[in-house]
């Protein structure tokens, strides 16, 4: 078998299993062979095959992976609890513990002007810290 059936067959069947996945990383996958199989068709080396798939390959990751992060940022995420209240478990000298959502979480006082007295609002988070303020 010539070696450009060889990697059109394979970019082929990449693609046809990404759209049972749905991650786009086969899809780049695929996208690399098939221009490995271009390679092959013109015919370019073994050695010249295999690095066009890898740099297409590895682009097509790092470009996909920054993409993903760009999409679902924690950011995001985070914003859907800013602004809910929180009841305190326990507090001291501006951090402490909090129950949000059925869950106890470590809290921080945003400012020192928070009063523990008053009702406490979520206005940030820090990793799994609750910054919180009135």
């Amino acid at each position: 078998m010539s070696a450009y059936i060889f990697w059109w067959v394979l970019a082929f069947v990449l693609v046809a299993v990404e759209l049972t996945t749905g991650t786009f990383y086969l899809l780049v996958y695929g996208i690399a062979a098939a221009a490995a199989g271009i390679a092959a068709w013109f015919g370019m080396g073994t050695v010249a095959q295999l690095v066009i798939a890898a740099a297409i390959g590895i682009a097509g990751t790092v470009t996909l992976k920054k993409w993903k992060r760009a999409e679902a940022t924690d950011g995001d995420l985070q914003d859907l609890d800013i602004g809910h209240s929180v009841v305190i478990e326990s507090w001291q000298d501006g951090k402490g513990q909090v129950k949000y959502r059925g869950a106890v979480w470590d809290a921080e006082a945003a400012g020192p002007d928070v009063d523990s007295g008053k009702p406490l609002y979520i206005r940030a988070m820090r990793g799994t810290v609750l910054i919180v303020g009135n």
